[in-house]
């Protein structure tokens, strides 16, 4: 079997949890046989074609003029442009037959769609958010309301769809009208020897807090909908039971700066670090030395970062929302608190840092709850039945205009 991969993200170009998903399913896939090709963004540094891991990479730049990436729908349709541009050759010349193309995400939906009826291939799309749950069930403009429209056409294309939890499932389904039979879950898996080294408290406290600390950990995409600004707001409550403590915030993103502010406006410059991008290596580093990790989001499929933790031996609180509901367990996985509410969040904090025998109960019970159940290769073969199921069912349909079902009521937002 021969898939084609599109993705606007894959390492050394990683932006959130997308590419390393990707990542991880492609060198999966080819070590259990499958040719496996990905066009992609390019990055600074990578080579325009690279065989790495057994996965073939075509990696793309976008054409001018250069378009602000904050005006995502130019620069997505800029960017499909270019992926057109390399995936044709390389189907008419160097690759020959394949037998599916997997498009991940809106981003890569018009490319993905040509593509499918240029060759006649059956497509396959991961659908790992949605526009409707990112703005918490708002469509609040009409750069949205796009998005969301052609979320839905890729589905509408797709012979099978893939989501990475219950919840994902039963949103697409929801928003989408889509047949259930239609759609897959397949969690989102973890890297299990990456974390199987020792913690390096020291150095990490050294670097970033004074050794006498204890340390609260996020790790995520800075943007709006991850929550943050939940733990700042919870801060001044946490630390008037725990004075020696340090927020440590992991990651990149457009709420930066509006963190940022907040956390100066609070007068907490000296408790809450932004790190900015954090490597994978060091991150483990991280995890291995945190006395918690919090997952404070407003809307979340699933929370690859839950699962980091948890292999990492770190106890966590999560959100009550989303696909984190499935992984954490309260009171016996981890803890969770109501989504937004500082103040609920400030007690489950308190909590686990002030009873060293429920961190490390938690953190036990977590470990044994995931075993190997979020393994890359049991993902990577569940992946390759959705693939023979998608050539089975796959039959060709010219293209006919559809419209997107109405948008739901409660996405009418201003």
């Amino acid at each position: 079997m021969k898939v084609l991969i599109l993705s606007w993200e894959y390492p050394p170009r990683i932006v959130g949890g997308l590419g390393t998903h990707v990542h991880q399913l492609a060198v999966n896939l080819a070590r259990l046989g499958v040719g496996v090709h990905v066009v992609t963004k390019d990055a600074e540094g990578a080579p325009d074609y690279e065989e790495s891991e057994g996965v073939h990479i075509y990696r793309v730049p976008l054409y001018p003029p250069q378009i602000p990436q904050d005006d995502w729908v130019p620069w997505t349709l800029q960017f499909n442009v270019a992926l057109l541009e390399r995936a044709v050759p390389l189907l008419n010349e160097r690759i020959g037959k394949v037998h599916v193309l997997h498009a991940h995400d809106w981003l890569v939906a018009h490319a993905a769609i040509a593509l499918k009826h240029a060759y006649r291939i059956p497509l396959v799309a991961t659908i790992h958010a949605t526009e409707y749950g990112r703005h918490q069930g708002r469509l609040p403009g009409p750069m949205q309301k796009i998005i969301h429209q052609v979320e839905w056409w890729l589905t509408y294309e797709s012979v099978c769809t893939i989501c990475c939890s219950n919840y994902m499932r039963d949103e697409v389904v929801r928003i989408f009208e889509l047949p259930p039979d239609k759609v897959t879950v397949i969690p989102n898996g973890i890297e299990y020897d990456l974390f199987r080294v020792k913690p390096d408290r020291g150095r990490i406290h050294r670097q970033f807090v004074y050794p006498d600390r204890r340390m609260v950990l996020f790790v995520g995409r800075l943007v709006y909908e991850k929550g943050v600004q939940t733990v700042i707001e919870a801060m001044p409550k946490v630390l008037e039971e725990v004075p020696d403590l340090c927020f440590l915030v992991a990651g990149t993103g457009p709420h930066a700066r509006a963190l940022q502010a907040m956390v100066e406006e609070l007068g907490l410059s000296h408790k809450i670090k932004m790190l900015g991008f954090v490597d994978s290596e060091a991150l483990v580093k991280f995890y291995k030395s945190a006395d918690l990790t919090v997952v404070p989001s407003l809307y979340e499929p699933f929370g690859m970062v839950v699962l980091e933790a948890m292999v990492a031996g770190c106890p966590v609180i999560v959100a009550d929302t989303g696909g984190l509901k499935e992984i954490v367990v309260h009171e016996e996985t981890g803890l969770r608190f109501r989504p937004g509410d500082p103040e609920s969040l400030a007690q489950a904090m308190i909590r686990v840092l002030k009873d060293r025998e429920l961190a490390q109960r938690l953190s036990r019970d977590a470990m044994k709850f995931i075993g190997e159940r979020y393994n890359w290769r049991r993902i990577a073969r569940n992946t390759m039945e959705v693939y023979e199921k998608a050539v089975r069912e796959y039959e060709y349909r010219p293209r006919t205009l559809r419209l997107c079902p109405p948008i739901p009521e409660s996405a009418n937002g201003g």
